[in-house]
């Protein structure tokens, strides 16, 4: 367990010092960076007035969110009530499973990593 919190702290660090704003989304996509039986990490990539995370309306389990750029985005929850994020890049967040649709609200392109943990005993 210790080493998969130390992955994912070298990997934040890898994002906010070393991926930086060089590498803006140009395209939407989505990515998977790397599986195995203990982390998923997925690349999001979304311009402006597209999907963040997913497509639509959508489920996540819980994760762990680092964005790579600036962003700004609109999440409407499950029962439709929507809040305006402004998030650096660099600025990462632990969310529990939810549903939801976030739309990149801003005028640039804009990245995620979407990290979750498998179960891991």
């Amino acid at each position: 367990m210790k080493q998969l919190f130390l992955s994912l702290f070298c990997l934040l660090g890898f994002v906010i010092f070393g991926y930086g704003q060089q590498n803006i989304a140009a395209i939407d996509t989505i990515k998977e960076i790397l599986e195995n039986e203990k982390v998923k990490v997925t690349e999001y990539a979304s311009t402006p007035g597209k999907d963040i995370c997913g497509k639509g309306k959508h489920s996540h389990p819980p994760h762990l969110s680092i964005f790579l750029t600036d962003a700004k985005a609109r999440l409407t929850t499950a029962d439709g009530k929507t809040q305006d994020f402004d998030l650096k890049a660099g600025t990462a967040f632990w969310s529990e499973a939810e549903t939801h649709m976030v739309i990149n609200n801003g005028n640039k392109s804009a990245k995620v990593y979407l990290i979750e943990v498998k179960n891991v005993n």
